[in-house]
């Protein structure tokens, strides 16, 4: 290792390069005068020292990218996740319940971290548009700000042959040099959070596929050979069945142990998951509908970190008199956060629109006399 330190210093300077480069080709000429074989071997020698070389650089390399991988559990056991708690609630409205549970368990798991075990799997089920994938998101930002959050869309693996995609495929099928789209990113930075979004629709093998990861937080990729650290991990999946009978399990079984055996059996007949693979996870999570007004306040932050991508801050007013003019001017049977949030960007995309041509940085929404929504210019 030395000796690649004292060429490194050699390569920071080009002068003294060059002066050992004509040192070593003055050596060869005045040797070759001697005897005609002295060049080949000093030529030989020289390409089994830049060999040497070579392999010490390339095995000092994946020494220093191994120790950049491995998972840093003091570093892990040093988070104070519990602080983020106030800006999740802020953030993902009428889940407070579960925010406290995910994130003390977290807290927990954090602290105790070790080789062989996930930091979290977390099975959050409900209804479209309760931030059951926001919420994971959020707290992917909270706990690893440096790491893309890894979202698995699971209407993509509804076939066997899918899941050879999520560890990748073996060397000589297609795709195998890309890797695995689960493995991959973990394996390129270990620290993540992995979303299996809508569980319920991928293929049953998927299931057997993460019994490994849920077990030891160890994965063998097909494509590379390469065995992948999960320990550094926290797992949600979001699910949209069994919502009606999750509802009658908590409204009927106030003790935790007894309820979370009702909920898994309501997913094992629901979805049709393997009883054994929902006992691995931490939690089974019910994130039920949201309140109207509680619609209406995600609402308002969506369309403010809408319209905040595109220069313009939106400030609006209460979220209740947004949601009573659009219940009293439009008709809605069913509020949920994407419809209401998709009809508020369709109503106030031309205002928005007409103040950024005109330069305005910030437009307030608000109700007019008239119990419409409008959009008004900011001073």
């Amino acid at each position: 290792m030395k000796l690649v330190k004292t060429i490194k210093t050699y390569e920071s300077s080009p002068f003294m390069l060059v002066m050992v480069g004509v040192s070593i080709a003055g050596v060869i000429f005045g040797l070759n005068k001697v005897s005609h074989w002295f060049a080949p071997l000093l030529f030989a020698a020289s390409m089994a020292g830049l060999g040497w070389l070579l392999w010490a650089q390339i095995q000092e390399g994946r020494v220093e990218d191994g120790k950049k991988r491995a998972v840093d559990y003091e570093k892990l056991g040093a988070i104070d996740l519990m602080r983020m708690i106030p800006w999740l609630k802020e953030n993902v409205r009428g889940q407070d319940a579960t925010i406290d549970q995910i994130v003390s368990d977290l807290q927990r798991n954090l602290t105790l971290a070790r080789p062989g075990q996930l930091l979290g799997a977390f099975f959050l089920v409900g209804p479209t548009g309760t931030g059951k994938t926001f919420l994971a998101q959020l707290i992917a930002d909270a706990l690893y700000p440096d790491s893309e959050v890894v979202i698995l869309r699971m209407n993509q693996y509804k076939h066997s042959e899918d899941v050879f995609t999520l560890i990748g495929p073996p060397p000589g099928m297609p795709g195998y040099e890309v890797g695995g789209a689960l493995t991959r990113p973990v394996l390129e930075k270990p620290l993540r959070v992995i979303v299996f979004d809508e569980l319920e629709k991928a293929h049953r093998d998927l299931q057997h596929c993460l019994y490994d990861i849920l077990d030891t937080a160890t994965c063998r990729e097909k494509s590379s050979g390469k065995m992948v650290d999960f320990s550094g991990c926290v797992l949600f999946a979001t699910c949209n069945a069994a919502v009606e009978e999750l509802r009658k399990v908590e409204s009927e079984h106030r003790d935790q142990a007894s309820a979370l055996g009702r909920r898994r059996d309501a997913l094992v007949e629901a979805a049709n998951f393997d009883r054994a693979f929902l006992a691995r996870w931490n939690g089974i999570h019910l994130m039920d509908e949201l309140s109207p007004l509680h619609v209406a306040e995600v609402t308002c932050l969506q369309l403010a970190r809408y319209w905040r991508d595109f220069g313009i801050e939106v400030r609006h007013a209460a979220p209740e008199l947004i949601l009573e003019a659009v219940e009293r001017n439009e008709e809605f049977k069913q509020y949920g956060v994407r419809q209401l949030a998709a009809y508020l960007r369709e109503r106030t995309s031309d205002a928005v629109a007409q103040a950024r041509r005109a330069g305005g940085k910030a437009v307030e929404l608000a109700v007019g006399s008239d119990g419409k929504i409008e959009v008004r210019p900011c001073a």
